[in-house]
Formats: C-alpha cells, structure tokens, sequence
C-alpha cells in the first residue's frame, strides 16, 4: 500500500471509505456529531468555511489549517488520555502470525449500548452514539456484560485504524486487550489490509503491548483540539 495516506489518515478516510458519511465546510470535510469529532483538510493552507452546523470541541490529526474561521479557537489538548504529540504504529501484512485462546465476539447493533457504557470509562469524547458504523468491532462478552471492546474507526486505502481498545477496570491485567487487537489484525490480514493505531505519546504501557504485537512506530501525529463557538 502506499502509506503515505496515513500522514493524513482522516482526510482520506472522509474522502475513501466514509465519504458518504463527510460533511464538507469549504476545504474542510467532518464527521456528524454521532459519529466522531473529527474534522480534516487535505493541506495547511486549506481555507475552512464558517458553518453554523459545527459547534463544540473537534480535533484535526496530523495536518490542521493555519488559519482558521473567527469562531475557532485552539484549545489544549485534555480530552481522557490525549495530547498533542500522537504516536501512529503500524503492524506489517508480514509480521509473524498472532494467536489467541480468548473468545472474541464481532459486536452488533444489540450492542450499542454496552459499547457506550464501557468507552464511557475511557474514551467519553471520542466514542459517540455511531462511531460502530465506521467499522467492525469487537468484543468479549462475559454472559451479558461486556467486559472489553476494540474496532474500527479510520479507513484508508490498504489499512484500518484500531483504535477504543478498552477494558472494563474490574477485568484489567488479564490480557483481554491483546486478545481483541489478536482479533482484528488477523481479520485485517485475512483481507489484506495493514493494520494501525494511535496511542499518545507518555502511554508507555498501551505502546509495549501494541509492540509487542508486532507494531512498529511510523510517525508522530499532531492532535489539534478547537473550540467552536455557537454562532449567533
């Protein structure tokens, strides 16, 4: 595949798999509210219109625009375990085989609700009432709880994001995780997709298991957070 569409992993997911679901405001295109708050633009120097329809807090990822409409204000970075500095990690088509003993589940819409309740824990700003439909997650189900969950957000050509891998705190530590992303990557292989991920920069803990799995750091991502004021 050729990677260099994952210097610029939302704009081609907006503009690839999920243009159906873009929204566009002059050079910029975004996600609806329900599915993530993401907004991307294809340069730097991309002129974004005002529109009244984008309100609250949305980030940019890896390429954000050097000016920006009046009602848009950088803000810091502060959303769960987020920051500016974001490390993408890619794992091979050849990358040695992965295995796991885990009953992992592919989660449907029955699911919706325990999938929310469950990011709520860990990703309450990024996991949102539609974020399953970007893609296939996963999960494991002890009975009827869910207990830890990981899908697919990001899709370019070639390759797939993983990303709301979580587990719920009372079944931390017993490898719930590596058994998910076990799950997905073997899909993504099966379709000859690359996987990837993004994990902040200081995640130590994250980053040791998805290299331990084979991931392997590509780049270091910019996560631009801004402020939209309602417009009057």
């Amino acid at each position: 595949m050729d990677t260099s569409v994952l210097d610029n992993p939302l704009w081609h997911s907006l503009t690839g798999e999920h243009a159906a679901l873009a929204r566009r405001s002059g050079d910029a295109l975004w996600y609806g509210d329900a599915y993530a708050p993401f907004v991307a633009v294809a340069s730097p120097a991309a002129h974004v219109v005002d529109d009244p329809r984008l309100v609250g807090r949305r980030y940019f990822l890896g390429v954000a625009p050097e000016v920006l409409p009046e009602r848009w204000i950088r803000a810091p970075v502060d959303a769960g375990h987020a920051v500016p500095d974001t490390l993408q990690l890619v794992r091979a088509l050849d990358a040695p085989d992965l295995d796991t003993e885990e009953t992992v589940s592919v989660l449907g819409n029955e699911h919706r609700e325990r999938m929310r309740a469950l990011t709520s824990l860990v990703y309450p700003e990024f996991f949102r009432e539609h974020t399953a439909a970007l893609g296939t997650y996963v999960g494991i189900l002890q009975e009827s709880r869910l207990i830890a969950m990981a899908g697919e957000r990001m899709a370019v050509p070639g390759a797939r994001e993983i990303s709301a891998v979580c587990t719920h705190p009372e079944f931390a530590g017993r490898g719930l995780a590596r058994a998910l992303l076990v799950a997905l990557v073997n899909r993504h292989r099966e379709h000859g997709l690359v996987s990837f991920l993004h994990v902040s920069a200081g995640n130590e803990g994250a980053t040791r298991l998805y290299e331990k799995l084979g991931f392997v750091h590509r780049a270091t991502l910019t996560l631009t957070a801004v402020d939209i004021a309602k417009s009057h």
